[in-house]
């Protein structure tokens, strides 16, 4: 179930019937790794961590996302406070000139709702974007390479859709099928923090979000998930003006957030990260510009490396932080192997497994094995059919053959 999410087949329970199947574990790993099946453990393990099983859902209003970056209207902002302020107004107190003025705005707005859009978030997009994540992990996994690939590298997997969302034009891809390919050298994309499915599912639906960024890298990469926020802290939005109504860039605005003292302690350590992604709007396209304004993905991490984009990000996470990555990925699969969440119980089995994960230099064969090695993982408790109750009116205690349930390791 770990590698097929699916029963048994008759190989396994005949080896595990006689009697034989410890001894042929490893073997037996990488003949289910080879069969198509294990596709299911790529897509499945991929959107449990990566959370990738997200972008088929998430919400993003393209029309606003892309709104942030066309060039300053200035008299945009004073349009839309007049059009609240005669919309609130019931229509018939209005005079006449005010009629024509609301319908003129209306008119205005009616007008750029029906230019088409350069780009939206269309379910065929949606899907590829699951794809490349997917197709990353498999390839790192099936080939044995270094799961720091995971955080950097100088390939991806594009479909023609894709790449021409991406910009990404020049690099001749061509159909719908998704397809490895490498990327030209210097370009920001490469790793799942620059993959579409991440960039969208950690944005809110009308712009990006560098707080979200910034905690999805430190839950999901780091293992450093920062405290729950304290309560009755302002929204975002609520700072998004400065003292001459102007609207800020977020940059801007968190840092009048971390002013807050109750805020700073967190937010120092989730904003430099997100910021770094700045340039990849809420649908994973690049850009240099919001709201009239260069973006700035500079930053310093609370531990003192700095870095001037996210290219840079992505070198000081790979070569400063490979540690901390092991441990939290042998953390992911183990979570995802066991089917509940790591306990303290559990500790001294993940030390272990970092342990000789980051000796072997990250080789996803090494972190399989130990998982299926682990105590936790072939000591799972086996419930006496007679004391057991079914969980459904559908479903049956069973007895597992005894090569199965005895402890591997002694007590």
């Amino acid at each position: 179930y770990f590698l097929w999410s699916s029963m048994p087949d008759d190989e396994l329970l005949k080896l595990a019937e006689s009697g034989k199947l410890r001894g042929e574990l490893r073997s037996q790993t990488d003949r289910m790794l080879r069969d198509r099946k294990s596709e299911a453990f790529f897509r499945n393990f991929t959107g449990q961590w990566l959370q990738t099983r997200d972008i088929e859902t998430v919400i993003v209003d393209a029309r606003q996302v892309l709104q942030r970056e066309a060039p300053p209207d200035p008299d945009g902002e004073r349009r839309r406070r007049r059009f609240r302020e005669l919309r609130d107004r019931v229509y018939e107190t209005l005079n006449e000139e005010e009629k024509k003025e609301l319908d003129e705005i209306r008119a205005v707005f009616g007008q750029r709702f029906r230019q088409p859009l350069r780009a939206e978030l269309t379910g065929e997009i949606r899907r590829a974007m699951r794809l490349e994540t997917e197709k990353t992990i498999e390839r790192i996994f099936r080939e044995d390479r270094s799961l720091l690939e995971v955080l950097d590298s100088n390939y991806t997997y594009l479909n023609e859709a894709l790449a021409r969302h991406y910009g990404l034009t020049n690099l001749g891809v061509k159909g719908g099928e998704m397809r490895l390919v490498e990327l030209p050298e210097g370009t920001p994309r490469g790793g799942v923090l620059t993959q579409g499915s991440v960039l969208a599912v950690t944005s809110n639906p009308t712009r990006t979000s560098p707080v979200k960024r910034g905690v999805f890298v430190l839950e999901n990469l780091l293992g450093t998930p920062p405290a729950p926020p304290p309560p009755d802290i302002p929204p975002l939005e609520e700072s998004s003006r400065g003292g001459s109504g102007s609207p800020l860039s977020l940059r801007q605005t968190l840092t009048l957030h971390r002013e807050q003292p109750l805020c700073a302690s967190c937010h120092n350590r989730m904003d430099p990260l997100g910021l770094a992604m700045e340039n990849f709007n809420a649908m994973g396209m690049w850009r240099e510009q919001e709201r009239g304004q260069a973006l700035d993905a500079s930053g310093t991490l609370i531990t003192g490396e700095s870095f001037t984009n996210v290219l840079e990000l992505k070198r000081v996470l790979v070569q400063g932080r490979s540690p901390e990555f092991f441990h939290t990925v042998a953390e992911k699969l183990l979570t995802y192997a066991l089917g509940r969440g790591v306990e303290h119980t559990d500790t001294a089995t993940l030390d272990l497994i970092a342990g000789k994960l980051k000796a072997a230099g990250g080789k996803p064969s090494v972190l399989l094995s130990e998982v299926i090695d682990s105590a936790p993982f072939q000591r799972s408790r086996a419930t006496s059919a007679s004391t057991a109750q079914p969980r459904s009116a559908s479903l049956t205690p069973v007895s597992l053959p005894a090569d199965l349930t005895k402890p591997r390791l002694s007590p």
